[in-house]
């Protein structure tokens, strides 16, 4: 397999975009990553004591794009080269090298068992140049290593005991019919950098009356008995929802999920691939009540807007970006504040050109028994944006029977 080097373009869709916290604040642009590479920038020997006489050599990957770094099987049986001899001289001593997909490990195997009280040298070679590689990289990336035997070999497999520590977090939904925003904030589809879609906006605040609770659980094995397997077995917690693995030199992870989850964790040597299976452990059922859908609570965002808040229909059925010229002041039985353009005696108040452009406020509190007033009379589109925080729309936001029904759409 020859060097690649491609940008890769990730994309999340067209549904909506999950984000998370009740506050909802514009996204921000970031580059996209690559989607993998596989080009090692150095190598971490996790023996830490004596190697047991059937033990293997485990290695952790350090990679050039720590976030999206990753070995396979092949990456490593086709790139790595390891040579191991005795100090002092000797014969060199045969094994196969591999690469562990789920811990993230790179494996020499001795084809038999080790001498003992002995010590080798160890010469890793890592061909970075035949591999999917991004930024700088060593073509040839080589290390040199000691280890040395004892003289038992490897106690009995054992898997360890698995704990976790629950939470919820609460995720906004943030789509055309659950938002409520703010000071010129209008949703739209927007491209973020090269990596995808999102449902966006560029200025102001909105936040979501609608969201999804998540369970967020921190995954951690017993310490002492990983301790005591010194890096020979490899840990994977097999679930319903999945399998989730530990990294090599790690006892925790973290996993958000819709639902509770049980499982078993599996405990594979990686010498010889013997393996055991835990006992079944859940974690997350005590919180089944608060998961899935929920209704949220948007006064707290909404407090720190300068203007009153505003809901808007779509510009279509099959385009849910804002319309600025059909917003509607929230809450929706509101006494909206008067906008720049307009008054409270105005005879234009029952109509409101659309002729386009930014909408613009006043910031006097004043409020206009109109059925249009904050719209602007002169600039087509939502004018809700008017007046200080406390010009008046908090004390009606308190009117909450809406908060527990969802907009209806045109």
């Amino acid at each position: 397999m020859t060097r690649m080097n491609y940008i890769s373009l990730l994309t999340t869709g067209l549904g909506a975009l999950v984000m998370t916290g009740v506050a909802l604040v514009p996204t921000q642009a970031h580059a996209c990553e690559p989607g993998f590479d596989e080009c090692l920038a150095d190598l971490e020997l996790m023996t830490e004591s004596l190697l047991p006489l059937d033990g293997a050599l485990v290695w952790r990957p350090v990679f050039t794009s720590p976030d999206v770094g990753s070995i396979s099987q092949f990456s490593v049986e086709s790139a790595a080269t390891v040579v191991v001899t005795p100090m002092g001289g000797g014969a060199e001593v045969q094994g196969t090298v591999t690469g562990n997909e789920s811990v993230q490990a790179i494996v020499w195997r001795p084809t038999g068992e080790l001498p003992a009280d002995t010590t080798f040298e160890v010469e890793v070679t890592f061909d970075n140049s035949e591999l999917i590689c991004f930024g700088d990289f060593e073509p040839t990336l080589t290390r040199k290593f000691t280890v040395s035997t004892g003289s038992e070999t490897s106690p009995p497999v054992v898997a360890p005991e698995l704990t976790g520590e629950t939470s919820v977090e609460l995720v906004g939904h943030s789509e055309a019919d659950t938002l409520i925003c703010c000071d010129g904030a209008f949703p739209t589809w927007v491209m973020i950098d090269d990596c995808g879609l999102a449902f966006d906006w560029t200025e102001g605040t909105c936040a979501s009356t609608v969201g999804s609770g998540w369970l967020d659980v921190a995954l951690t094995l017993d310490a002492d008995t990983v301790a005591a397997a010194n890096h020979q077995v490899g840990y994977v917690f097999e679930s319903d929802f999945g399998n989730y693995a530990f990294l090599a030199n790690s006892t925790q992870i973290d996993v958000r999920l819709s639902q509770p989850i049980c499982g078993k964790v599996r405990a594979t040597r990686l010498a010889t691939g013997e393996e055991t299976l835990g006992p079944e452990v859940c974690f997350g059922k005590d919180l089944q009540a608060m998961l899935g859908e929920q209704v949220m609570d948007p006064l707290p965002t909404l407090a720190a807007c300068a203007g009153q808040p505003y809901t808007c229909e779509s510009i279509s059925d099959v385009d849910d970006t804002w319309d600025p010229n059909a917003c509607t002041p929230w809450p929706e039985d509101s006494t909206p504040t008067t906008s720049v353009g307009s008054s409270g005696d105005s005879d234009s108040s029952g109509e409101s050109d659309s002729s386009g452009g930014d909408s613009t406020s006043s910031s006097d509190g004043s409020a206009s028994d109109s059925g249009t007033a904050g719209m602007d009379t002169d600039k087509g589109g939502c004018a809700c944006a008017s007046g200080p925080a406390d010009s008046g729309w908090g004390l009606a936001a308190l009117l909450l029977p809406w908060l527990g029904r969802r907009r209806s759409r045109r």
